[in-house]
């Protein structure tokens, strides 16, 4: 290994070739300040623009400061890190950041986590010296996040996660200058754009500008409302999360101590959702054994590989993905809505009330359930089966409000009927428990002989996609297990370019499944708090003296008294439904001459630039539709399209008119008055630059510099050339453009 010398504080070291300063400096534990620079070596996940500059240092011999992350270490650097020229420029980048910032940290949820917050401590920034406009962006609330682009810094992680990391592409930088943005593309709001709700890129943000949005006012006017019979249940990840914000060693279960708490906070009943995950194998075991056994029989058509659909953030990606693939999911119900669904059937009669006087309220480690309970399929006459997802966090903050010392409670259980659960149902936490919990199950039924051997040890572990092969007694089963949507997709392009043989697949869309779920206290991508958390919920299998879903009592009581059968007529209605292709229809117009741009620049994303410049030549302009068209069939996110297109200014997504008006902002037209100019144009045809008249006449754009200074300043018409142009003679030129179109 090739390695080089430098010094760092005084301090000599020998590193390797390609390592960055910043990198050398962590090794001998001096902390250089980054805001954009994140590295997460267990995910193999690292954001590197060096944009914040935070994290620059002095190089000796070198006129400028160089930032510590992008700077590879040299032979013989002499590298100074807290210099007062290197402070001093910290400091002036930090209040210029801040300048821009909302000063609501009281009120913001990531007060006492946000890393702008704490990198400005320890810079010492007291006053900010620099006041100015600020952004103002609209805040964008989804069912599942909160977008608050006024607290962007720009550092682009999300942007990397969401590309990287889990290859959705719903965020990308959009625009320049001031009016920079992180955005979706076309800048809907997120529920118009690809958005699978994982919330990875929560996880990731350094500040609050993406946020889980927060319910926890709902479910205190629940709990404070007489007429309603609150209900919570609790997710298996939650448990051995939960701990963390009360100073318990990460992975330690805190179950007992969960459900104290929930009574506490005034709920009246309080249910564990690993009863629905034992009810979930029940139903997604039966249909895996239809599905095997319809293909044994020579039937073709059936849908093989199964995949599972208890992770909403999985199923939101098919739908939004690979709608083709819907039929291969099951169509079993998550544990949150199948307990739901039963809560407000069979629950609700047991207890002789109507469904909509029960709240049910889900703790869940996922943002994604938000957007799941709020889907309209999950509802009766308009009454949700769940009526609020909160999330990990959430249910912290509601603890605290509330005084309670989590700490000193007793350890409580949960209530019957549906407080009973087995081993299978409480690793659904992890990533490969609920393929090896249906195996259990599916074994036993499949074979009719009793499984021996519970823990399947060859499908466990963090790996990101793993397969095996599970013998049914002489009948080869083989199996897939992905974890993270980047992973899946892999899994998925193998699926369909007919190189794989699984029968059945689960995908979780978080890193280590639900346990790394974007609602959980943050863990940053440290796959050893995640080993923890799974160890403990393995453990906790290990000591349940039931370890297989269908020899739950209650779940054979709720079949025996209610359900008929899994897979019967009312076991379908209640705890199965069916998804939806949620992909936009591409416009047909062009669609072949597009086509052939991009096939003559070899479908090559690296050629983005040039397609879009050719397309445009061929069109006019590039619309919403057409981009779509581009990232179809270049195979890339439409938002890096649509941030190419808004970064660079020659690119327009509106139909130049008929008579396209540049007017020349170059140093000569400017300080002749072109401005001016510019303005009397916006007011008479009343649109800005960029737009287009509605009678489709104008465009009007500006532009730098066309080669005629001493005409300053410069208007071009279609290609007609007007100089010594004044304000008052924009009225006289624009009636000839009218006149001729009469």
């Amino acid at each position: 290994m090739e390695t080089v010398n430098i010094i760092i504080d005084k301090k000599e070291l020998a590193v390797r070739k390609g390592t960055t300063l910043l990198e050398a400096a962590k090794s001998v534990g001096i902390r250089i300040p980054t805001l954009c620079h994140i590295k997460l070596e267990d995910l193999d996940y690292e954001n590197n623009p060096g944009s914040c500059r935070i994290c620059v240092v002095e190089i000796e011999g070198r006129r400028n400061l160089a930032p510590a992350c992008k700077t590879l270490c040299e032979e013989g650097f002499v590298v100074k890190t807290h210099t007062p020229r290197v402070m001093n420029a910290r400091t002036t980048i930090m209040e210029l950041i801040l300048s821009n910032h909302p000063a609501d940290c009281l009120i913001c949820s990531k007060n006492g986590y946000c890393e702008l917050q704490t990198v400005a401590h320890d810079l010492g920034i007291r006053e900010i010296n620099y006041a100015g406009e600020q952004s103002v962006f609209p805040i964008d609330r989804s069912p599942s996040l909160v977008r608050n682009m006024n607290k962007c810094i720009m550092c682009r992680r999300c942007e990397t996660m969401c590309h990287t990391i889990q290859t959705v592409g719903a965020l990308t930088a959009v625009h320049r200058g001031f009016n920079a943005a992180v955005s979706t593309a076309f800048e809907r709001d997120m529920t118009g754009s690809t958005c699978s709700y994982c919330g990875q890129c929560v996880a990731i943000c350094p500040v609050n500008a993406l946020s889980g949005r927060s319910n926890q006012q709902e479910v205190l006017q629940a709990l404070a409302d007489p007429d309603k019979i609150v209900i919570a249940q609790t997710a298996p990840a939650v448990r051995t999360a939960l701990g963390k914000d009360f100073g318990f060693e990460p992975g330690t279960l805190v179950t007992g101590k969960m459900v104290a708490a929930l009574r506490r906070l005034g709920f009246d009943y309080v249910f564990d959702t690993d009863f629905s995950a034992d009810l979930t194998i029940m139903e997604e075991a039966t249909e895996l054994l239809q599905r095997i056994g319809k293909r044994l029989q020579g039937d073709d058509g059936v849908k093989l590989p199964l995949m599972t659909s208890c992770c909403p953030g999985w199923v939101s990606f098919v739908e939004q993905h690979y709608p083709a693939l819907l039929p291969n999911l099951s169509t079993a119900k998550s544990p949150q809505q199948m307990l739901g669904a039963v809560i407000k059937s069979y629950f609700a009669d047991q207890l002789g009330v109507d469904r909509s006087r029960l709240y049910v309220v889900s703790v869940m480690p996922c943002l994604a359930k938000k957007y799941e309970a709020a889907r309209q399929e999950f509802a009766v006459d308009g009454n949700p089966d769940v009526d609020i997802s909160i999330y990990t966090r959430e249910l912290s903050r509601l603890i605290r409000y509330a005084n309670i010392n989590f700490e000193e409670l007793p350890d409580e259980d949960f209530d019957r009927p549906f407080g009973e659960s087995t081993g299978a149902a409480v690793i659904f936490g992890t990533t490969g428990g609920v393929m090896e919990a249906a195996c259990r199950t599916a074994y036993e039924r499949f074979t009719g002989k009793p499984l021996e051997q519970v823990a399947f040890e060859n499908i466990r572990g963090l790996k990101g996609i793993r397969t095996a092969t599970v013998d049914f007694d002489g009948t080869p089963v083989n199996i897939c297990i992905a974890h993270g949507l980047g992973n899946a997709r892999k899994v998925i392009e193998e699926v369909n370019g007919g190189l794989s043989s699984y029968h059945a697949i689960e995908v979780m869309a978080c890193p280590g499944g639900c346990i790394g779920g974007g609602g959980q206290p943050f863990h940053r991508g440290s796959m050893s708090v995640i080993s923890k958390r799974a160890s403990a919920l393995y453990h906790a299998d290990s000591g349940k003296a039931i370890r297989k879903s269908h020899e739950n009592p209650s779940i054979i009581r709720l079949y025996k008294e209610f359900l008929d059968e899994p897979g019967s007529p009312l076991s379908h209605h209640l705890l199965h439904t069916r998804y939806f292709d949620r992909t936009t229809c591409l416009s047909d117009a062009n669609t072949t001459k597009i086509h052939a741009i991009c096939d003559r620049y070899g479908n090559d994303p690296g050629e983005l630039i040039n397609i879009l410049h050719a397309t445009q030549g061929a069109l006019g302009y590039l619309p919403q539709e057409v981009q779509e068209v581009i990232a179809a069939k270049l195979a890339i996110p439409v938002s890096r399209v649509y941030g190419v297109v808004t970064f660079y200014s020659f690119f327009t997504m509106t139909a130049k008119g008929k008579y396209p008006i540049s007017v020349c902002l170059g140093t000569a037209c400017y300080v002749r008055g072109a401005e001016k100019v510019l303005e009397e144009f916006e007011r008479q045809l009343d649109i800005k630059v960029g737009e287009t008249t509605p009678d489709g006449l104008f465009s009007l754009d500006c532009l730098r510099c066309v080669g005629a200074c001493g005409l300053a300043p410069v208007v071009s018409i279609g290609g007609k050339v007007y100089g010594r142009v004044a304000p008052d003679k924009v009225r006289n030129i624009l009636s000839d453009y009218y006149f001729i179109s009469e």
